[in-house]
């Protein structure tokens, strides 16, 4: 079998008790960086082999299946959260479903489903874009077509480029929408900022320093 295992945002504690069992009961554990997933194994006190997995690698993903169909268990992890949402994973997933090979998906830790229900905008619906790409006129371009919807839109960004992406969001869908920032979601330093565009640009500029990864949420109307 292959599990899909959420893995900790940033407190531990957000673990599941399933999650600690499958991890445990595996044989091998796909990991983005088995530095830091040894290390949430080892505060677990779990001891299992780890791999680091890499979606462009076809003749990894060929082993992998060779051990599914010798009845091996796999789990699949990220850094943080669930895999696959814009993290790693995507292939092997495909291709072991076109196999016929045995998935199952468990529930847990995501940054974009806790996000969104904190944000304080509509979340019944809301569309995902992941990680926009780098350049300013593809942003815009999805950040229109996106928002043509009326839905919140949700958005993966680094300290690097979230002043950026502000001035960005007020040109492209004007300053009248709503924005939220949360930084740092489930970490000791946990923080939501909202206003408009402008507004928490301003705010991002008065700081000597943006540190951590964000999550920005969008009501377009």
């Amino acid at each position: 079998m292959l599990y899909i295992v959420p893995t900790p945002l940033g407190n531990l504690e957000d673990i599941t008790l399933r999650a600690l069992r499958v991890l445990k009961e595996c044989d091998l554990v796909l990991c983005e960086d088995t530095r830091r997933t040894r290390q949430l194994l080892s505060h677990f006190d779990i001891h299992v082999a780890t791999d680091r997995y890499v979606d462009r690698d076809p003749k990894l993903v060929e082993r992998i299946f060779e051990k599914l169909r010798d009845g091996k268990n796999i789990a699949l992890v990220s850094d943080s959260g669930t895999p696959l949402i814009s993290d790693p994973g995507y292939s092997l997933v495909s291709q072991a479903r076109q196999a016929g090979l045995p998935v199952t998906s468990l529930p847990g830790a995501s940054a974009v489903a806790a996000a969104a229900a904190g944000s304080g905008l509509p979340c019944d619906s809301f569309v995902f874009l992941g990680f926009l790409p780098r350049t300013a006129g593809k942003q815009k371009r999805i950040l229109t077509e996106a928002a043509a919807l009326g839905h919140t839109l949700v958005i993966y960004e680094s300290p690097f480029r979230i002043a950026a992406l502000m001035e960005t969001l007020r040109q492209t869908l004007g300053d009248a929408c709503r924005v939220v920032l949360c930084r740092e979601l489930s970490k000791i330093h946990e923080e939501w900022v909202s206003g408009t565009p402008s507004k928490v640009l301003a705010d991002l500029k008065a700081r000597k320093e943006i540190l951590g990864e964000f999550v920005v949420l969008v009501n377009p109307s």
